[in-house]
C-alpha cells in the first residue's frame, strides 16, 4: 500500500496543492474531525486550527496513526457511534 503511493505518477502534484474548501458555515450538521495521536503523514499541528468548519468538534485519536481504521478498529467505530448518537447494541 505504501509502495502504491510512493509510485503514484500524481502523488506530488496532490500533495501540493492548495486544498481548499469554502468555508462551512452555517452547517446543516454535526461534524467530527477524528484526528490520529500518532499521525505522522498529516500531522495535525501542520494544518493548525480548521478554520473552515468552525463548530466541527476535533477528537484526537490516542494511540493510533494514519490509518487508525486498522490500528484501533474498535475506536474509530465507538468514536463514529458517539459522534452520530448511535447506540452500540449488547450481544
Amino acid at each position: 500500500m505504501i509502495d502504491d503511493g510512493i509510485e503514484c505518477e500524481i502523488l506530488a502534484d496532490l500533495c501540493a496543492s492548495d486544498w481548499q474548501i469554502p468555508r462551512l458555515d452555517p452547517l446543516s450538521c454535526q461534524i467530527t474531525i477524528a484526528w490520529g495521536e500518532k499521525e505522522r503523514l498529516l500531522p495535525a499541528a501542520a494544518h493548525g486550527k480548521i478554520e473552515q468548519i468552525p463548530q466541527a468538534s476535533i477528537k484526537t485519536l490516542p494511540g493510533v496513526g494514519h490509518v487508525p481504521m486498522v490500528d484501533d478498529p474498535e475506536l474509530v467505530a465507538s468514536t463514529i457511534l458517539a459522534a452520530t448518537g448511535a447506540a452500540v447494541q449488547q450481544r
